[in-house]
């Protein structure tokens, strides 16, 4: 008998995956622009293959506009008149916003409506909110399992999901971490709403709490790209195509529920929703926050300055002529009573450093509103240019000292 069996035809060439069409997109826009680009935009799919339904669900616009908005509740209205109301808190999370035209609308607590608000313009001056909102609540464990026993968080991941959660493959699976590990100094900054949420901020950055298993190809193309979004929908948590590059994936999967582990924090399901946001956020964006930002008055009472556009450092140059001060504007040498070293500048390296640092934390401060944490470590919009100030003053008057007794004085001292 031969080892040798005949040989068969080739398998014919597959066909190309199907498409899910999608031809029609929803745009917002903030009250107070009117054209270029939108500060988000979504192309809409049909609800499922075949299905003439198309749109995007109501309440994740909402939730996405509500982010951008520093966690402010709002409302959308029909572009261009803002007098016609199409969805707020009061509608249906569920219900599908048709392909159109929208402004986003910030509705303050006593109800009345906010053409002005301002934006976030990036996630890294985006503060979670306290209370997140309630729709993205629910599913997870009262008290997060422990995880597997396995020292290698990845394999744990894969053990514990058996298969990437969104398509059911189980080869080439990877671990996916919901909030960013490269977003590690930003959950250390917010530790204390993070704890609010119930979990370990010390830790849950690394580990099963933050990762879920993924097929491999899904990651850096798709996932982190913000091609879908993981986010509530009819009770489930479902995948849901915002992009148009991935209408094979979409085909499949568009409002498809996800096997989303029960040992996820609920709260970083929504921090991963906020970051990917603000991933494929529209050039549309940065130009309303441009725009909104409000002019500023000079520290030393000398008028308005400039509004300085989203990329301006929020000091200004750190040197410029002769008698100049960081952001002050031109100050001359009697300004702050003593000789420069000839540059322009009486500060030290070390205390620019310190400055930068200040105006770093200052640029983010006029993008979002105050918190717990501000108002005790005494920073608010503008306090980086008091501090240059202060600075100025300290190496222009040397024998001023902030500590210290007063004295008092008495008749008889000598003058």
């Amino acid at each position: 008998m031969s080892s040798v069996l005949p040989a068969i035809t080739a398998r014919p060439l597959k066909n190309p995956l199907p498409l899910l069409d999608t031809n029609s997109q929803v745009s917002v826009y903030h009250p107070k622009v009117h054209s270029g680009a939108p500060i988000l935009l979504f192309h809409a799919f049909p609800s499922e293959p075949g299905s003439g339904v198309v749109g995007v669900p109501v309440g994740l616009v909402l939730d996405a506009c509500f982010v951008l908005a520093g966690n402010q509740q709002g409302e959308l209205h029909l572009y261009p008149s803002l007098q016609e109301r199409v969805a707020g808190d009061d509608s249906d999370p569920d219900g599908l916003l048709v392909p159109g035209i929208y402004h986003f609308v910030v509705v303050r607590a006593g109800g009345e409506l906010d053409y002005d608000y301002h934006l976030c313009e990036s996630f890294d001056a985006w503060t979670p909110p306290v209370v997140i909102p309630a729709r993205w609540l629910g599913g997870e464990a009262a008290h997060a399992p422990p995880p597997p026993n396995i020292s290698n968080i990845s394999a744990a991941v894969k053990v514990d999901d058996k298969v990437c959660i969104m398509t059911g493959a189980a080869t080439a699976l990877r671990a996916s971490h919901l909030v960013p590990k490269a977003e590690g100094a930003w959950f250390s900054f917010h530790y204390r709403v993070l704890t609010g949420y119930g979990g370990d901020p010390t830790t849950d950055l690394t580990s099963v709490r933050n990762e879920v298993a993924l097929r491999a190809d899904l990651i850096a193309q798709v996932f982190d790209q913000g091609l879908f979004l993981f986010a509530p929908y009819a009770d489930h948590v479902v995948a849901v195509f915002v992009q148009a590059m991935a209408q094979d994936l979409a085909y499949k999967y568009h409002l498809r529920a996800v096997n989303f582990p029960s040992r996820i924090r609920r709260g970083y399901l929504f921090i991963r929703f906020a970051w990917n946001i603000f991933k494929f956020s529209t050039p549309g964006l940065a130009a309303a926050v441009a725009m909104m930002r409000p002019l500023e008055l000079r520290p030393d009472g000398g008028g308005l300055l400039k509004r300085k556009s989203a990329d301006s450092p929020a000091g200004g140059s750190k040197k410029s002529k002769k008698g100049s001060r960081g952001g002050g504007g031109a100050r001359k040498e009697e300004d702050v009573g003593g000789a420069d070293d000839g540059d322009g500048s009486l500060l030290t390296d070390d205390d620019e450093a310190q400055l930068a640092v200040f105006e770093t934390l200052d640029k983010v401060l006029k993008t979002r509103p105050l918190t717990v944490d501000d108002e005790q470590a005494g920073r608010y919009p503008g306090f980086s240019r008091i501090k240059r100030l202060e600075y100025e003053y300290r190496r222009a008057h040397p024998q001023v000292s902030a500590v210290g007794v007063a004295r008092v004085w008495e008749e008889g001292d000598d003058e």
